[in-house]
């Protein structure tokens, strides 16, 4: 459990220090025991799991604790680490995500954990805008988990890298010049999508058009004829000849490439915006592989696409990799939690966490609230790969128990919905002023946008083991 003597009462405390002691404590009651009871008590989904035995199961969750901690709004107050320690202290491993390069707040949460009590393993920072300087960051305790000393970050190979849905495209900023085969045309969709800007129509989504064979185009200054080594050539009085001499006619040859300057060709291949973090653990029995993400988001059309290849990418190295029987990890589970940005469970993006053997299982598809604040989107996930019958486990196996998502904010930084003078928002009025943000919104920033997902695997089989070795012949 967390330690709480910084809190304890001293007569050297001024009057408003003595007040946030007594909110913060009044509030760590309230939400202590709403977690217990939504983890075991009313709140609980499937209560018959089991009774209060913690030994027999691991709580896992994952939580987006938004930008965790810059100090763009004034950063976290004080009382903000407690209730976020609190939380982290119900569960066994918690997966965060956001966490920024000053690490000085999260090992201020690791002390009120209990840095003897408590571990965390953490990436580098990711570079690039996408990557937002961000970290991924595993947080557990040592007295139920152990880290299995292997932990790194997710590369992709050149051939599975990342691409635009453009990344095949040429783009001539001086327009492009195109000839269509006589007799043909455009064949446009019957409904084409489109807004108002001014006095102007303009397209509200991406239009694909497919081009007549034999359309041609006029090739963009600065392209180039690339004509590869190896290529046999003819040889006359004059030296080598590799070009027809009737220049005005076709001119085919299948060793030549077309080379667009860069400038003109959408090419890129890319990493994962924030690098997937994959680490061994172990508890009781269970071996088990955790990769924590932060898919990227984008906007429009483009953004969405480059969102459904990064969880298919993901999800297609952790399958190959759990598929191999003779690599070291073959002993173990394989899971992806985190944040994926899945807009619903009837949205492309949930097919695609569900592509190459990945399972949310029942106990958190059938919550039918989502994980951020709104509890409108489905954001956060925690899957498991799905082994086929011939490659299950003899007695270990995955084992779901109770499920959930704990919305915090009905405990702490309340929007005063039992309080006529909502006394939350005129404790911290001083604070918000400052930022310029409505309360509802800085409350975010000293607690998350995200809500935590949980879910209770079992991790005792010792029943099932001894019984097989009675009932043997």
């Amino acid at each position: 459990m967390p330690f709480y003597t910084y809190l304890k009462l001293r007569e050297s405390d001024k009057p408003e220090h003595k007040a946030w002691k007594r909110r913060t404590a009044s509030r760590l009651v309230d939400l202590r025991a709403a977690l217990n009871n939504h983890i075991y008590g009313n709140g609980r989904r499937n209560v018959s799991v089991h009774d209060r035995n913690d030994a027999r199961w691991l709580r896992i969750a994952t939580w987006n604790i938004r930008e965790f901690d810059t100090l763009k709004y004034g950063g976290r107050l004080t009382e903000s680490l407690y209730y976020i320690a609190e939380i982290i202290s119900h569960f066994d491993l918690v997966a965060l995500q956001e966490v920024r390069e000053d690490l000085g707040r999260l090992n201020a949460v690791i002390r009120i954990l209990g840095k003897h009590d408590w571990s965390y393993i953490a990436t580098d920072v990711t570079e690039g805008r996408p990557g937002n300087r961000e970290r991924m960051v595993f947080v557990y305790n040592n007295h139920k988990v152990r880290f299995t000393n292997i932990a790194g970050e997710i590369t992709l190979a050149e051939r599975e890298k990342i691409t635009s849905p453009y990344h095949n495209g040429l783009h001539d900023p001086s327009g492009l010049r195109l000839e269509l085969p006589p007799e043909t045309g455009l064949s446009l969709p019957q409904e084409i999508k489109t807004r108002k800007s001014g006095d102007k129509v303009k397209l509200s989504e991406d239009l694909f058009i497919d081009l007549p064979e034999r359309t041609k185009m006029m090739l963009p200054s600065g392209s180039r004829l690339l004509l590869k080594k190896g290529m046999e050539v003819m040889r006359d009085d004059n030296g080598v000849r590799v070009l027809p001499d009737d220049l005005s006619a076709p001119f085919f040859c299948k060793d030549a490439t077309l080379l667009f300057s860069d400038d003109l060709v959408e090419a890129n291949a890319l990493q994962f915006a924030r690098t997937p973090f994959l680490v061994t653990f172990q508890s009781g029995w269970l071996k088990f592989i955790l990769c924590t993400v932060h898919i990227y988001y984008g906007s429009g059309s483009e953004g969405l696409a480059r969102r459904n290849q990064e969880i298919r990418r993901l999800t297609k190295f952790l399958a190959e990799r759990a598929k191999n029987e003779n690599d070291s990890d073959a002993e173990n589970f394989f899971f992806v939690l985190g944040d994926f940005n899945i807009v619903g469970k009837d949205h492309s993006t949930w097919e695609s966490l569900h592509s190459n053997g990945f399972f949310v299982p029942p106990e958190l598809q059938e919550i039918p609230e989502g994980s951020n604040v709104k509890r409108d989107k489905a954001y956060d996930q925690i899957a498991y790969w799905k082994r086929s019958a011939g490659m299950q486990k003899e007695g270990v196996r995955i084992d779901v128990g109770n499920a959930g998502i704990f919305d915090f904010f009905k405990y702490v930084f309340r929007a005063g919905d039992n309080d006529p003078d909502k006394e939350d928002e005129r404790c911290y009025a001083g604070k918000v002023s400052e930022t310029k943000l409505p309360y509802p919104t800085w409350r975010t920033y000293q607690m998350s946008d995200h809500l935590p997902m949980w879910l209770e695997l079992r991790i005792d089989f010792s029943d099932d083991y001894l019984g097989g070795i009675a009932e043997a012949e």
